[in-house]
């Protein structure tokens, strides 16, 4: 069984003025789940043809319009990260991910030649 958190005291207080605006709660709003604001909401719920519990549910919170639309009507609809939403706008060819640049290779007499990595002699080493 999961148990959801307490609400704030502020989130109280918005609930209080939202069954006071309806005419359910008279009290002073203090951001206290007291037994007035108990009463107040098994009155709201009762009125509204909910369960009247006295405590929060997604229903109540929708009918004093403080609840997300969708919340309790449906599973939660899975989020998809904008980077994977749209296809990709670039231009250049896949390469395998073993594939490596070209080399260019200067000879002593000062000309270039291409080669690829796999024949280009180690820079760092000495040569014979």
């Amino acid at each position: 069984m999961h148990l959801q958190a307490a609400p704030t005291p502020d989130r109280i207080s918005e609930i209080q003025a939202a069954l006071a605006r309806s005419g359910y709660y008279q009290g002073d709003r203090n951001g206290k789940w007291d037994s007035n604001t108990v009463a107040a909401m098994q009155k709201f719920q009762s009125a509204n043809g909910l369960d009247s519990t006295g405590k929060l549910d997604a229903p109540t919170l929708q009918k004093l319009g403080l609840g997300s639309d969708i919340a309790g009507v449906s599973a939660p609809k899975p989020v998809v990260p904008k980077c994977c939403s749209t296809p990709s706008t670039s231009t250049a060819a896949p390469t395998p991910d073993n594939a490596a640049p070209p080399t260019q290779l200067v000879t002593p007499s000062g000309s270039t030649t291409s080669a690829s990595n796999s024949a280009a002699p180690d820079p760092k080493s000495p040569q014979h």
